[in-house]
């Protein structure tokens, strides 16, 4: 909440100020500009006067030019120095707040409460925190304190009214967001309001007609087209809002939570040119706004912009301190890029204070980290996710017994063409429909030819992305699922947290960001294989281990695949190793092993091919780490990522895939081998350590997984050399992998099935 007036003034003194600067940095903050009142005020700070003042006003603007570092500490000197005035404390606790540290924010709102009982926003602030943390009676107490105070401040009839809402009282909260709407036409928090609490008093198509209504008796309050916008939002998608935004946006341009809700819906449309430059332009009006600064550095890292999104998360720490979700984001930014130990040091400086998200991070950097993501310590890392997020109170027990058809549901954003698609569908097409009915709930939407397969081969189709984990769970539960296969994981858009409310008998892990156990109670077993899980390898896992009898995926070749094309070393003076994984996984170890291999071959070359070396910066970043690594960089080209009939086609470049370790390559793999191109991997003990040794096994090759780092470089060698055996394997690799379990869909569907059944009959005894 704001307060009236940004400046403040020494009261008796406000008649007798004679000095010029203080007065110009004092207009500048009234009149919205702050960053024009940090000279003058700054000029000020040592005048006996005005000085204590002047510190005050100086923290104010810093803060809202989102400068919090800066800002924080003339605040606690003018907290020292204004002893009775409350507004030092309350904004520290604000910028506390905003640094995910809401004990030292309630402190500091109650010391200002301290000194000014009527300051309301301090009321305002300490009762949002206080709901956050459970208590909602002393909450409303501290709400209507301050009601009582000013009954007619919109911000305290907002919060009422949005705690009306959490308390099941949707007519008050519509009542009270419409009223502040009256005084505030363009007031961003009450649209949504108002649009909250008609959805949950009439359901979506009573509450898109009452805001039409509501549009068309004043249609010039800019609140209604973005009462609209929400609920469009949550019907249909962030593309769907953008019309009513955008009319928003001309009824008031100068409200900038409007342009900020404009970026957010153009980033979840995934309209990432506008997306970038409209929170970009929301930055410069919101600066103190740290939602806006993580959900630009969200688009950056989808556009592959990993050195921009890097620079933008720095200045945010820089302004904002380490916020956890500011670190969670680096730590991604860092091991997209490649540099894996700064990656988990960052995320694990994120745990303080983050909670699950944090634990959630660090899980997600672990696995890449050349010493540390090891199967025992992904362990210890899921079982720490899994006791913060413990059981919820089950939504189902266990429906009935026995045969008969079994209902799967897929719990996935990667329905389409996605690695999940590619790895999944040809097996799931060839279950038999009258023994496994398959339900989907798609986390995210997809219109392609892969999507539109599974639309085919399921009986029903549940967009769930936009709801909450109970609700995805109260779903699955209503619809009789008998087994649910979770397929996202801990990466990104994975919604793991569903199985913690039991809504099936039967919960699984299968591939999506399927590196290690989950460590989560709610999830019974993991489908595997012999050689990514060997016997052994039960105690690194919390779920049963269900190994198939071959590999634990089944392969669907891009109908669109160019043919296979000769050898390329026959036409050059040298082999041609590639790599087209992400940076993510080119660890240190893996560029030393580079190193030596190019080292004792004076004329091979080495091909780098993803989507973040697209970007200029991280192009020149990558390269100074292959140089300090000893990798001749007249011998490596780096390029970036291409459209993926183009990027199957660049295979005709490589004569030999360097997997990188720790994590090897998926997909990835699968691909260079349908394209010829045979695959060197190194296997690992973690699951994603074990992705190559499993499909490599599949076409019988696994003689092309070394044992160390060593025996890496020696095949590496020894193959180059091996031109004539080259040339041999890549005529006659696809029509090997064709002939495989790698992609016989039937093989594999019979044991996919039949591991199925073992699961449910297992949880029928």
């Amino acid at each position: 909440m704001r307060c009236r007036d940004c400046s403040f003034l020494p009261g008796r003194r406000r008649t007798e100020m004679g000095a010029v600067a203080y007065r110009a940095g004092l207009e500048a903050l009234r009149a919205g500009t702050p960053a024009e009142a940090l000279a003058p005020l700054t000029a000020t700070l040592d005048d006996p006067v005005h000085g204590e003042w002047a510190r005050l006003n100086l923290g104010l603007a810093l803060q809202a030019l989102g400068r919090l570092a800066e800002a924080e500490g003339h605040l606690a000197m003018a907290m020292a120095a204004l002893p009775d005035l409350a507004e030092p404390p309350f904004r520290l606790g604000t910028i506390a707040g905003l640094r995910g540290d809401p004990a030292s924010a309630m402190a500091l709102f109650r010391a200002a409460l301290a000194r000014d009982p009527a300051h309301i926003p301090a009321h305002a602030a300490l009762a949002a925190l206080t709901e956050e943390a459970g208590d909602r009676a002393a909450a409303r107490a501290l709400l209507e304190t301050a009601h009582r105070l000013d009954a007619s401040e919109p911000e305290l009839i907002l919060a009422l009214a949005r705690l009306a809402l959490t308390e099941g009282n949707a007519d008050a909260a519509r009542e009270g967001a419409a009223q502040v709407l009256a005084m505030r036409p363009a007031h961003a928090a009450a649209a949504r309001l108002f649009a909250e609490a008609s959805l949950a008093l009439g359901g979506m198509t009573a509450a898109l007609a009452e805001v039409s209504a509501c549009a068309e008796a004043d249609p010039f309050a800019a609140g209604w087209a973005l009462a609209g916008a929400w609920l469009r939002e949550a019907a249909e998608g962030p593309a769907a809002a953008l019309a009513d935004l955008r009319t928003a946006q001309l009824l008031a341009p100068e409200v900038p939570e409007i342009l900020a809700a404009l970026g957010h819906a153009l980033a979840g449309a995934e309209r990432t040119a506008e997306a970038e430059a409209t929170l970009r332009a929301a930055i410069a009006a919101r600066p103190g706004d740290l939602d806006l600064r993580n959900r630009l550095a969200t688009v950056l890292w989808k556009a592959n912009r990993l050195s921009a999104m890097l620079d933008l998360l720095e200045a945010a720490i820089r302004d904002f301190g380490p916020h956890p979700t500011l670190l969670q984001n680096r730590a991604l930014a860092l091991n997209a890029i490649g540099e894996q130990e700064a990656a988990l040091a960052t995320a694990e400086a994120a745990l303080a204070g983050g909670g699950v998200p944090a634990l959630v991070n660090r899980i997600a950097v672990l696995p890449y980290h050349p010493e540390a993501g090891t199967a025992a310590g992904l362990r210890t890392a899921a079982e720490a996710i899994g006791q913060a997020m413990p059981l919820q109170a089950p939504l189902v027990v266990r429906r009935r017994l026995g045969e008969g058809r079994l209902r799967v549901g897929l719990l996935s954003g990667g329905l389409g063409q996605h690695p999940v698609g590619w790895l999944t569908l040809a097996g799931l097409e060839a279950l038999p429909e009258v023994e496994f009915e398959l339900f989907a709930y798609a986390l995210k939407p997809r219109a392609d030819p892969l999507a539109a397969r599974f639309r085919a081969r399921c009986a029903r189709w549940r967009e769930v992305g936009a709801m909450e984990d109970a609700a995805i769970a109260g779903l699955i539960a209503e619809d009789g699922i008998d087994i649910l296969i979770e397929m996202g994981g801990y990466g990104e858009g994975g919604r793991p947290f569903v199985l913690q409310y039991r809504p099936a008998p039967v919960q699984l892990k299968w591939v999506g960001a399927q590196f290690s156990t989950l460590g989560l109670a709610g999830c019974d077993g993991i489908l595997t294989d012999r050689w990514e899980t060997p016997l052994g390898a039960e105690p690194h896992y919390t779920e049963r281990l269900l190994r198939l009898p071959d590999g634990y995926v089944c392969y669907l070749p891009p109908p669109y695949a160019p043919p296979v094309t000769p050898l390329p070393a026959l036409a050059a003076d040298g082999v041609t190793f590639g790599c087209f994984n992400n940076l993510a996984k080119v660890t240190a170890p893996v560029l030393a092993a580079w190193a030596r291999i190019l080292a004792a071959l004076p004329t091979a070359r080495l091909m780098l091919r993803t989507h973040a070396l697209g970007e200029a910066t991280t192009r020149a970043r990558v390269g100074e780490r292959l140089a300090r690594a000893g990798l001749p960089l007249g011998r490596v080209a780096l390029e970036g990522g291409l459209p993926h009939r183009e990027l199957l086609a660049a295979y005709g470049d490589i004569d030999i895939a360097l997997d990188p370790f720790p994590y090897a390559g998926g997909l990835t793999v699968c691909e260079a081998l349908w394209m010829g191109v045979p695959v060197l991997a190194l296997a690992g003990d973690s699951f994603c350590g074990r992705h190559a040794l499993s499909h490599l096994s599949n076409v019988g090759l696994a003689d092309w997984v070394a044992g160390t780092a060593d025996e890496y470089v020696t095949q590496a060698i020894a193959r180059a050399c091996d031109l004539d055996g080259l040339a041999a394997l890549r005529q006659g690799l696809r029509g090997r992998v064709a002939a495989s379990p790698l992609v016989d869909a039937p093989r594999f569907a019979r044991a996919l099935g039949g591991v199925l059944r073992q699961a449910w009959a297992t949880a029928a005894r």
